[in-house]
C-alpha cells in the first residue's frame, strides 16, 4: 500500500491560475492523494487580496474550503470567503463572554457569526474550521487527516514522537474540537513558536502553513512523508507507538 506521497505540483499549471483557483488546485492535488487526506476530509486556505465591492479599495480576504464537499473534486464554488479584518473582529465578542471554550454557547454562536463577515456575497458556508485557518497568520494553511499523521495524533506517545520525528518544526496540541478557541489556540502556538511550521493536533490531524502556496503544497508532503518514514522505522503492529490511546 502507498504510505508516500507523491509530488504533482505542476508549475506549467499553476503560472496560468489565479489566486483563488491556485487555492483550487492545491486543494484537488491533496485531496486526490489517498496518502494525504481521506474521502471527505481535510480543509485548506488561502489569505488573498481582493477589491471591497463596497468602497472598491484592496481587502484582506479569507477563502477556505466551505462547509461540505471533498477536496478532491472542490471547485471555486467549493469555498467561502470573508473578509480577515471582520474575521478577526469576532475574537473581541468572544473573549468578551463570561463563559467560553468548547460546548459554550459562544462557541456556538461564533458559527453562525461566519456568515457576517462574508466577502462578496459568496454563498457558500463556512466550516467550523474556519478560525484554524484564519488565526494561524501565515497566508496558505492545509489542514489534512493522513493515516500518517494520524497514528501520531492518535497514539498513546503521540506528543513524544512528535518531538522526536520533527523537533520543533512541528509542536503537538492536546485534542481541542474543532472550533473557535482551537483557532485561538492555534494563533498563540504560532507566537510562542514563530518558527514552527505546523501542528499536530491531538486525535485529530496535521496542520500546517506557509507563506508561498507551492511551498505549503509540499510542506504537507515532507511532513506527511517523514511521518511514515518514521512508522515504517517503528512498525511493530497493533503496538506500534504504546497501541492506542
Amino acid at each position: 500500500m502507498k504510505t508516500h506521497p507523491k509530488n504533482r505540483w505542476q508549475d506549467s499549471v499553476a503560472k496560468t491560475l489565479d489566486p483563488v483557483d491556485r487555492l483550487v488546485y492545491r486543494s484537488n492535488l491533496i485531496g486526490e492523494d489517498p496518502t494525504l487526506t481521506n474521502t471527505g476530509g481535510g480543509n485548506t486556505s488561502s489569505k488573498i487580496t481582493g477589491k471591497d465591492p463596497l468602497t472598491n479599495q484592496d481587502t484582506e480576504v479569507l477563502w477556505v474550503k466551505g462547509s461540505g464537499g471533498d477536496l478532491r473534486t472542490a471547485k471555486r464554488d467549493g469555498f467561502s470567503s470573508l473578509y480577515m479584518e471582520k474575521l478577526k473582529g469576532l475574537q473581541k465578542n468572544y473573549l468578551g463572554s463570561k463563559t467560553k471554550g468548547p460546548k459554550t454557547q459562544i462557541e456556538d454562536d461564533m458559527v453562525g457569526a461566519y456568515a457576517h463577515c462574508t466577502f462578496n456575497l459568496n454563498p457558500r458556508p463556512s466550516s467550523i474550521d474556519t478560525p484554524l485557518h484564519g488565526f494561524v497568520p501565515a497566508r496558505h494553511v492545509d489542514h489534512t487527516h493522513p493515516n500518517a499523521a494520524i497514528s501520531l495524533a492518535a497514539c498513546a506517545k503521540g506528543k513524544e514522537l512528535t518531538k522526536e520525528i520533527y523537533g520543533d518544526e512541528v509542536i503537538w496540541t492536546d485534542w481541542q474540537r474543532p472550533g473557535f478557541d482551537l483557532g485561538l489556540i492555534l494563533e498563540k502556538l504560532c507566537k510562542d513558536h514563530p518558527k514552527a511550521k505546523g501542528a499536530i493536533m491531538g486525535q485529530h490531524g496535521l496542520i500546517n502553513w506557509h507563506e508561498d502556496d507551492k511551498k505549503c503544497y509540499e510542506l504537507t508532503l515532507e511532513l506527511v512523508g517523514r511521518a511514515a518514514e518514521a512508522i515504517e522505522k517503528k512498525d511493530r503492529g497493533e503496538k506500534t507507538f504504546g497501541g492506542e490511546k
